[in-house]
């Protein structure tokens, strides 16, 4: 009886380590890129430019949590692609101090008129053998998003799979 207990100890010590603090953490991933992942799309309402500044200095603030930390902010407008903006960070964990990598294209949106950005986003894991994330590259991406204070439309990509519709 005992050792089940210290067995039942050491798997809830080792899942409360691992876990995302919630909220939006509903949306794990397990293996979708090899490692964990999660790839969004969004419509947002600021222009590509202003939005690459937001995001950027959102990064370069450390985030709404104090664990993020800004890579580097391209501009690709002189190379006339569709793409205005790149941008990518790194998110710390919480609990673990684990490091995930977030990459983030913008581009400008013009079958809206509301809306006048797309931007992809995508978070994964960067330690080797991080099969499921339990929600985390979606928290990563969400957490910063909902911290612009702007309206978005969300999309799934890949990995992250939204919960079933009841």
């Amino acid at each position: 009886m005992s050792k089940f207990l210290i067995y039942l100890v050491v798997l809830l010590a080792i899942k409360f380590s691992n876990s995302c603090e919630p909220p939006d953490c509903d949306r794990l991933d397990c293996g979708t890129c090899g490692n964990a992942c999660c790839s969004l799309e969004f419509l947002l309402q600021p222009d590509p430019n202003t939005l690459n500044i937001m995001l950027s200095s959102l990064l370069q603030n450390s985030g709404p949590d104090n664990h993020y930390t800004f890579v580097s902010s391209s501009d690709l407008r002189p190379y006339n692609i569709s793409c205005n903006f790149i941008l990518q960070g790194i998110h710390t964990t919480l609990v673990k101090k684990y490091n995930d990598t977030l990459n983030f294209a913008i581009f400008p949106e013009t079958s809206q008129k509301y809306f006048q950005s797309r931007m992809r986003a995508f978070s994964i894991s960067q330690i080797g053998g991080a099969y499921c994330d339990d929600g985390q590259n979606y928290k990563n991406l969400i957490y910063l998003i909902k911290n612009l204070n702007i309206e978005y439309i969300e999309n799934h990509v890949a990995g992250c799979q939204p919960p079933p519709r009841r």
